[in-house]
């Protein structure tokens, strides 16, 4: 776990004296994924700069409050700035009418993420700094993420980690217990957690898309090895890869 550490340190450094910026910014929610981002952040010594951007009547209170005294104990900056109000003009002065309402849940939630990169990214632009992300490999698979919303960063320090090694991790830099026992959650919904939509937890998620995607095994061998239904690997197999554009960089078209 050291090596793993040190590795991502360097990465911060290394994108810092490229880019030439002072510092990071880094979208802490409460979760045990941004806390684990902003405690890497701060041993690489960055300027590390957290951002909470809680969604009224969506977000826990206690997340929001758990991330703000995380980033105080770490002696961090930080700013909490709401993202309600923004998300109420947008949706008033689109012209939803015009459009099948099917996948207006999803598209509607989808503005929360992308309002919230925006504001690192105003944020960065303001105070010379560079935007860590905090996926990690197995939302990144799933394609369990916004384009352009929480999928936008200029790094993304345990984006090849899967979830159950961030925990592992989260365990060897002691960030507190709370976070790493919340149930998962993107908060695009009141009550959403990423089991719910997922299918299954990160545990069994985590050894089906080792053997898929790293062993190269083919859906009804992953089915017989973790005694699960081919179904359901299909499933997941399908979500891999649809979602390959959202971890593509962008697509130039070569003339």
């Amino acid at each position: 776990m050291k090596q793993v550490i040190e590795k991502i340190m360097e990465s911060i450094k290394a994108i810092l004296k490229e880019s030439g910026a002072k510092g990071t910014v880094v979208a802490v929610s409460g979760g045990v994924d941004s806390a684990v981002v902003l405690k890497l952040s701060v041993l690489s010594g960055a300027d590390t700069l957290a951002l909470n951007m809680p969604d009224e009547g969506v977000s826990s209170p206690n997340d929001s409050a758990d991330a703000i005294e995380y980033a105080k104990n770490l002696g961090l900056r930080y700013h909490v700035i709401e993202i309600n109000k923004a998300f109420d003009t947008i949706k008033k002065s689109f012209p939803w009418d015009e459009y099948d309402n099917i996948n207006r849940k999803l598209a509607e939630a989808n503005i929360k993420p992308r309002l919230r990169m925006m504001y690192c990214y105003l944020l960065a632009n303001l105070d010379d700094r560079i935007v860590l992300g905090t996926g990690n490999r197995s939302e990144l698979l799933l394609g369990y993420l916004t384009k352009h919303g929480d999928g936008a960063s200029d790094l993304e320090p345990i984006g090849s980690l899967y979830k159950t090694r961030v925990y592992e991790l989260a365990n060897y830099l002691e960030i507190p217990a709370h976070f790493i026992e919340k149930k998962p959650s993107a908060g695009l919904w009141k009550g959403q957690t990423d089991e719910s939509e997922l299918g299954a937890d990160y545990m069994l998620l985590d050894e089906i898309l080792k053997l898929l995607v790293d062993e190269g095994f083919s859906p009804q061998q992953v089915a017989r090895n973790l005694d699960t239904t081919e179904a359901f690997v299909n499933e997941i197999n399908k979500r891999v890869k649809s979602s390959k554009h959202k971890r593509d960089k962008i697509r130039i078209l070569s003339l």
